[in-house]
């Protein structure tokens, strides 16, 4: 049942300050791997799929539209964030899930 639950459910740890004042940089969120994700949602993807020499794995943002192939729009909630404005809709293979609570 472990694993079954692993890969289920992640928790991710937010690092930054682009989805404040909604999370806190240490913040930890609950995900829902694999989640479909919809307009509003919190999603959590890997970072060098849309910006290849990133330093994080993972980035964190809010979804702004979902297109009709599955990419996501994103935006971060900080006005200086770098989300879809600066490197595009993020594909659907690169989602993790969708954060569905806070630990």
């Amino acid at each position: 049942m472990t694993g079954w639950l692993r890969r289920r459910w992640r928790l991710v740890v937010v690092r930054g300050h682009s989805m404040a004042p909604t999370l806190r940089d240490g913040e930890r969120l609950v995900v829902r791997v694999g989640r479909v994700p919809a307009a509003g949602d919190l999603v959590v993807f890997r970072a060098r799929a849309v910006v290849p020499d990133a330093d994080l794995t993972w980035m964190v943002k809010r979804v702004q539209r979902v297109g009709p192939d599955g990419a996501v729009t994103v935006r971060g909630d900080n006005t200086h964030s770098q989300d879809s404005r600066h490197f595009g809709a993020v594909p659907p293979a690169a989602v993790l899930g969708v954060a569905v609570g806070r630990r």
